[in-house]
């Protein structure tokens, strides 16, 4: 009995070194050791361009809530909350036309949040108040929309078939109860299943922030993180949790006390070489797909808007004085040079 035993033990111990010898970076062992020495974020990235929005009596840009960059380059903005608009910007910044607009009407919107560009190259906006996504060619042109049930969440994220997830990981701090923050559609916008529970430390946070906190890897696997709350989770497609993983660091610490703004976590970010990137306190932590830690602490103050290959967007805001017409900001585009 205690030989069995003691090969019990064995099987299992050899199994769990083989689980862990299979999984492997998708980054080479070079790379990895490149990105894990850094000290700043100018050794993994280099600036590519710096693009100028140009500024228009009928574009002008108040706060973006969502930015994709199409096949062509063009440069498509939102901002939902204020102008409650769409932009349309060519790839050196010229003004081209708003995306639709405000209204109630077929291809017109109410607060178009999030955008998405679809497989087929079409551009998906989620209109928030109005429950509806509203989708149009490539050419820009209205085709169709959808309406949600039970409704449309904040942010919208489409995988690499087109199946259609939206995530709001918002905590409401004078009512703060659990939910699941990603949820899944069917083409015709009913609800199939949601997934990813809000982190229970978050509700002891009083503060409130609606910020997009999910992306899509190239192999349709779901990366969650709370704005609120540092711990990247890993999800399949059908919702299972794979694995949650962060580090200790004493960029973020919960927050709880009232009067006391938490840090903002901003992302998780994808890029295809195979890394997962979160803001923390003005700083950029990285990780690969299978959620091992590469580097951390990198300092950058600049607010990401949108990842795209291996490319990183971010904004830029030139400060004014009262007298002065607040500009349209500037698209500065990173690209990983590792």
């Amino acid at each position: 009995m205690r030989k069995l035993i003691l090969l019990l033990i064995l099987v299992i111990l050899v199994n769990c070194a083989s689980e862990k010898a299979s999984i492997k970076s998708p980054l080479s062992s070079t790379e990895i050791k490149k990105m894990s020495a850094a000290k700043s974020f100018e050794e993994i990235f280099e600036m590519e361009s710096t693009i100028q929005l140009s500024t228009a009596a009928d574009c002008a840009i108040a706060l973006i809530t969502d930015a994709v960059v199409d096949a062509k380059g063009n440069y498509i903005v939102a901002d939902g909350w204020q102008r409650r608009a769409v932009y349309i910007f060519s790839p050196d910044g010229k003004f081209i036309k708003e995306l639709g607009r405000k209204g109630q009407g077929p291809g017109e919107y109410s607060t178009p949040v999030s955008l998405e560009i679809s497989s087929k190259k079409e551009i998906w906006v989620a209109d928030y108040m109005a429950n509806r996504i509203i989708i149009y060619d490539e050419s820009f042109n209205f085709e169709r929309f959808m309406s949600c049930k039970p409704r449309v969440y904040h942010f919208l994220h489409l995988s690499s078939h087109d199946e259609i997830y939206m995530y709001s990981g918002s905590v409401n701090p004078f009512h703060p109860v659990i939910f699941n923050t990603i949820h899944k559609y069917d083409p015709q916008g009913e609800e199939i299943f949601s997934f990813a529970p809000l982190p229970g430390e978050t509700l002891n946070i009083k503060f409130s922030a609606v910020q997009d906190g999910m992306t899509i890897d190239r192999d349709d696997f779901i990366y969650e993180m709370n704005p609120l709350y540092y711990n990247i989770r890993k999800f399949s497609s059908d919702g299972k949790m794979i694995k949650a993983f962060s580090r200790k660091t004493n960029l973020f610490k919960v927050i709880t006390k009232e009067g006391e703004t938490p840090i903002i976590i901003c992302g998780p970010y994808y890029l295809e070489k195979g890394l997962i990137i979160a803001q923390v306190s003005k700083h950029l932590e990285i990780y690969d797909t299978e959620g091992n830690f590469i580097v951390g602490e990198l300092p950058f103050s600049q607010k990401i808007i949108a990842a795209k290959g291996n490319r990183l967007y971010v904004e830029q805001w030139e400060e004014k004085n009262r007298s002065e017409i607040q500009l349209n900001p500037k698209i500065i585009c990173y690209k990983l040079k590792i």
